[in-house]
């Protein structure tokens, strides 16, 4: 099989609720001694949903900025997820990262922090 990635689930899904106000900042942090270079994030809402990340340093406190929905004429430093999700979008992270989502109220976002298994 030509250009298949296998991936390896190294630390527990995070639920995030996502409402129209940008969630507070969440830390995603692998289990054990992996390190994390790539991230899965599910939105099995029917509404998009904004993420930002923000690379997390050792030894101290870090958030991620409020995640913004880019509008008509605007952008924004969030990546979109698209709606109803059956797979999750794999992006590749930072080895440990803080987190924010904005979306519409009623929507959760499933983070699955994963390394490649190649």
């Amino acid at each position: 099989m030509a250009n298949v990635s296998a991936y390896r689930f190294v630390g527990p899904t995070t639920a995030i609720t996502v409402t129209g106000t940008s969630s507070t900042s969440v830390t995603i942090t692998p289990n054990g001694n992996d390190q994390v270079n790539f991230c899965g994030f599910l939105n099995t809402s029917a509404n998009p949903v904004a993420i930002t990340i923000a690379p997390a340093i050792a030894g101290t406190t870090t958030t991620a900025a409020a995640a913004v929905l880019p509008t008509g004429g605007n952008s924004s430093q969030s990546f979109v997820l698209g709606v109803s999700m059956s797979q999750p979008t794999v992006i590749a992270v930072p080895p440990s990262f803080a987190i924010t989502a904005i979306g519409t109220a009623g929507t959760t976002l499933y983070v699955l922090p994963m390394v490649d298994q190649n």
